[in-house]
Order: C-alpha cells, then structure tokens, then sequence
C-alpha cells in the first residue's frame, strides 16, 4: 500500500575524467569479466529469490496465525477500528522487516561489499534502512486502515481501492522530489557553470523551458553512476548523480541527458502513470476474486474473521504481489519501449552518437552489469533495453545521414535544422531560475512489506533502473 518509489542519486562536482575533463579513446565494447557475470547472474537470482521468499514471509505469517495474534493485540491496545487497523499495520511491518532482514542485508549491503560497489559504512546503511521502515510505517498505516475500511463496507471494493490510488499516485510523485528524497541524500543546483549552460542550451533546443537540473551525493550509498528525470509540475527535475559526473566526459553527459530531456519531451511520466493505472485496474479486479475466494477456504484456518479484518492484510498483500509478479513481463516491456523512444529522442536531438554509446560502455562496466543477458531475464525484468543492444543502436542511428543523402532539398533543410539546433535561442526571461540560474529545490526502494497491487507502475514513474541497467 506504499505508493512511494524512492529515487536515490548523487551530488558533488567531480575531477579526473568528469564533466569538465577531455574525453578519452572511446570504446564501444564492453570489458566483460568474470566478476561481472558472477554479479549480474547473482542479481538475476536474487531477483526471484526475493519474490518467493517474500511471499513465503506471508504465508509464515498467516499460517501461524501470527497475523491472528497481532490483531488480537492491536484490538486490546486500542478500541477504534480504524486505529486498530493502522497500529496492525505497525506491527506487521515490524514482523515482516526482522523476518526479512536476513535477505535485505545481504542484497542492499553484503553484495555490493562483495563486488566494490560501495563504501557505505554498515552504520550508514543501517540509518537508510531505518529511515525506508519510517516511511513505510507513516505512509502505509492510514492507507493501509482506509483500504480496509474500504474493503469492509463496499461490495465491489476493487473500483473504491483503483480510484482511490490514482490521486495517491500523483501526490506522491509531486512530493517525493521534494520531501522524500532530500531524507537520503542532499540535492544541489548543478554546480559547473560551463556543463550547466550547456545543459541549458540543450534544453531549450529540446522545447523545455525553466529546466532543473540538480546534482545529488549518491556516491555516499554507491559507486555506480546513473540519472533519472522525476516529479511533476514545481517538482519536475532532472537528476544527476556525482558518480555520473566524475566519470562521464562533457559529451557524455550532453548525450545522457538528451535521453532524459526525452523524458520530458514526450510526456513519459504522464503516459506512464496511465499506463500503471490502467494496468491497476486489472491487478485489483482480479485482486479481489482471489481474495476473497481464498478467504472463503482457508479465512477460518488463518483465524481471519472477515475480508475487512486486519489480519487477512498479509494474504490481499500476498495476492497483490503474485498478481504484480506475474505481470512483470508487460511492464517491464512498457519500461524498454519507452526508455528505447528516449534513446532515439536524445540521438536525434545532439547526433552524438559515439558518446552516448561510449557513456553506455561505462555504465555496464561501472555498474559490473553484463551487457548481453540471456534473453528470457531481459524480457521478464529489465526495465531498460540490453546493454549492447543500446550501444549498438546508438553507433547505428542516424536519420539525419540518409536524410542528407536522399535529396539535396531535404539536405539543405536537415543541415539548416541543424544550424538551428546548434545556435541556441537567447533565453527568455526567467528561464531557467533566477538571474539565469537553475531554480532548484529532488530515490527507488524496493516496494516494502506493505505495498501490494499499487506497487505498480510506480513501474517507475521516475525512470529509475533498479536490475541495474544504466541510466534511466
């Protein structure tokens, strides 16, 4: 029932071969080594792994009737339903977090150790851990007594849960940028003025006026790079981390961000929302006949009174999430489709092809991400294209050459385009922020114990790759 997708990033201006560095030899093959299989096999196998022991949690849970007994005693604490429902929700959280800590530790702490994927103290890792169980509890209490209380007194209470985490979802992408994410990290204006300009200019050419873009330390949490556009309407943004800034060249970045100002050109957040909404709709329809069914036949045993009963939440979360599992292929699909219309978005508005596919060579070796996963992973949970296959899209699209070579008439027209997309316009008045600055006031966590069939599309409305492909 937590609708937050926590974006993570980083944000202090680097040396050595960043933004204002000269670019080195390109290479367009990635350096595939042992140590990166062994890592990328090991996320694929923790990937359902985490699934099936995540469920095994909440059949633990039910079975023992656990569930039953933390009922009974939020019921003797407190005498308002309501209330009962969110201090349930509490407890449960608690359970499910201990019993899960295991995993979480060696996932978000253990493996990056293993592979130099991080310097993050244990103490450090502890306090963000902290802070993610905070939030789910604050969040996921009241949504999680409204969703019961929903359930308790509405026949068809899949249509009253749908519509009501529409506006959930758009609240909490507007202030996640501005109110979550700052409890991880520290988000600046971006700090180069010379890369700031020029990531300005590129804007403007782009359409986008009054464009924000921030750096935020993430390499406090990681040494991987990555950059993610988020938020809505004041919370819009484009994200940078510092690992990204100190290890990409200036042309790099100029094609990364290209990718990002697709992003914004062609209204994927919006589309995205509508997409994860509509696919919503489904997961709670077919929600509720498991649900319920399941009640009817295995309720009594569980010592779960009726479908409004607090402790029949593990099995609605259980439900969700084998729906939203099985389900994972179509958005994953949605994710590559519109990361790859992002990738021809930004080729076609700076032609710099070399570095786009220079900067995806870093990304795969940064990040120790194979570049050519066995097929049947990539379809079922990347939510970005391959590796290689990006770099050897970005090597091979250029519409603007066969553009040229079709007819001399349409040649002049592309190359004047061109003189246009390169002189950039003079900024309007307050574009950009204050006396030409950028304004600026912007991370994603696994979906907690508490977070069923809404956890969907979220399907990251932030863009944000979490198997580890590069930037969003």
């Amino acid at each position: 029932m937590a609708l937050i997708l926590l974006l993570w990033s980083g944000g202090l201006q680097a040396a050595g071969e960043g933004a204002g560095a000269p670019p080195r030899q390109r290479r367009f093959i990635v350096r595939v080594t042992p140590e990166m299989l062994r890592h990328s096999r090991l996320q694929d196998v923790l990937y359902f792994v985490d699934f099936v022991y995540g469920a095994a949690i909440l059949l633990l849970v039910l079975g023992t009737r656990i569930s039953a007994r933390l009922r009974d005693a939020a019921s003797r604490a407190v005498r308002w339903p309501f209330v009962v429902a969110m201090l349930y929700f509490v407890l449960l959280s608690l359970v499910a977090t201990a019993l899960d800590f295991p995993l979480s530790l060696y996932q978000g702490f253990i493996v990056p150790h293993q592979f130099d994927l991080t310097n993050q103290t244990f103490a450090a890792w502890m306090s963000d851990f902290g802070k993610e169980l905070a939030l789910n509890i604050v969040i996921g209490a009241p949504i999680a007594a409204l969703a019961l209380l929903g359930i308790r007194r509405v026949r068809r209470w899949w249509i009253v849960l749908w519509l009501g985490s529409i506006p959930l979802i758009i609240l909490g992408v507007v202030v996640t940028p501005l109110i979550i994410d700052p409890l991880f990290n520290e988000f600046i204006p971006l700090r180069d003025p010379v890369l700031r300009q020029d990531l300005l200019n590129e804007a403007a050419r782009a359409g986008i006026e009054g464009s924000r873009v921030y750096q935020v330390n993430k390499s406090k949490q990681t040494k991987t790079m990555n950059a993610y556009v988020t938020g809505l309407g004041p919370s819009k943004r484009i994200v940078l981390w510092d690992t990204l800034l100190a290890k990409l060249d200036h042309d790099e970045i100029l094609a990364v961000m290209g990718h990002e100002m697709g992003h914004y050109v062609l209204h994927h957040i919006w589309k995205g929302m509508a997409f994860g909404i509509g696919l919503s709709a489904f997961v709670f329809f077919i929600g509720q006949k498991i649900f319920e069914r399941g009640l009817a036949r295995w309720g009594a045993r569980w010592g779960i009174a009726d479908r409004g009963d607090p402790a029949a939440l593990p099995w609605l979360l259980l439900v969700g999430a084998i729906i939203g599992f099985l389900l994972s292929p179509i958005a994953s699909g949605y994710s590559r489709m519109i990361e790859h219309q992002a990738d021809k978005f930004g080729l076609e508005l700076t032609h710099l092809n070399e570095p786009m596919a220079s900067s995806f060579v870093k990304f795969a070796e940064d990040s120790k991400h194979d570049p050519n996963p066995p097929r049947f992973i990539e379809w079922w949970r990347y939510s970005h294209p391959s590796d290689q296959r990006r770099i050897d899209f970005a090597l091979s699209y250029r519409p603007w050459e066969k553009e040229a070579l079709t007819s001399p008439l349409r040649g002049t027209l592309s190359r004047k385009r061109e003189r246009d997309l390169e002189t950039p316009r003079p900024a309007k008045r307050g574009e950009g922020g204050p006396k030409g600055r950028v304004r600026g006031v912007t991370p994603s966590v696994p979906c907690p114990a508490a977070a069923p069939i809404v956890c969907s599309f979220q399907f990251q409305v932030t863009f944000h790759s979490q198997c580890g492909c590069p930037f969003a």
